[in-house]
């Protein structure tokens, strides 16, 4: 028997959520939802996103030929690889100069000589870069996220401080393993 499923509901832009926070302050436990995990940790910056892009794990499969035949096809088999990594991108909306700096950019700041000043270095291991982060579409009865936890800031994008929006924007990449990944709906 087929079932059919008409879709009731066309998410937009207005009811999205994008939340980032510190891995470990900022954890995902069954006491709350992915974008619970926030609330409860008291540590979170909701930046405006756009071009949002979440790509799940994807799992592939390669064809083996075997020697000999079976009712007249080659003996063959799939042989399943590892699964691979899942990635969160987008463009984020920055509306504060070190909203993220310190947060997210491997290494600390220094103060400069008048001390009026922080300096940030991409790629200085002096502290962890690990983050949580979450895409939340919510609507009255309905929701679905898609979280990462323990996750890494991949690709620092350029800073666009004169695009067309007149805003200050930059690209984003967080990569995570497969087992880090979490799909949650509302039931």
């Amino acid at each position: 028997m087929v079932s059919t499923r008409t879709p009731t509901k066309t998410w937009v832009a207005r009811e999205g959520l994008f939340q980032i926070g510190k891995y470990p302050t900022v954890k995902f436990t069954t006491a709350a939802t992915l974008s619970g995990a926030f609330s409860d940790s008291g540590y979170e910056i909701s930046s405006a996103m756009k071009n949002i892009t979440v790509t799940p794990p994807e799992t592939s499969w390669e064809k083996q030929d075997l020697l000999g035949k079976t009712n007249e096809f080659q003996n063959q088999l799939l042989d399943e690889k590892p699964v691979g990594t899942a990635t969160i991108t987008g463009t984020l909306i920055l509306g504060e100069d070190e909203i993220l700096s310190d947060l997210l950019i491997s290494g600390t700041a220094v103060s400069t000589a008048s001390a009026t000043y922080s300096r940030y270095q991409i790629g200085n291991k002096s502290s962890d870069n690990r983050v949580t982060a979450v895409v939340t579409m919510h609507k009255a009865s309905n929701a679905v996220s898609f979280g990462i936890e323990d996750g890494v800031v991949t690709k620092w994008g350029d800073v666009r401080v004169s695009g067309p929006d007149s805003h200050w924007e930059q690209d984003i990449t967080i990569l995570s393993l497969v087992k880090n990944f979490y799909w949650e709906f509302m039931d």
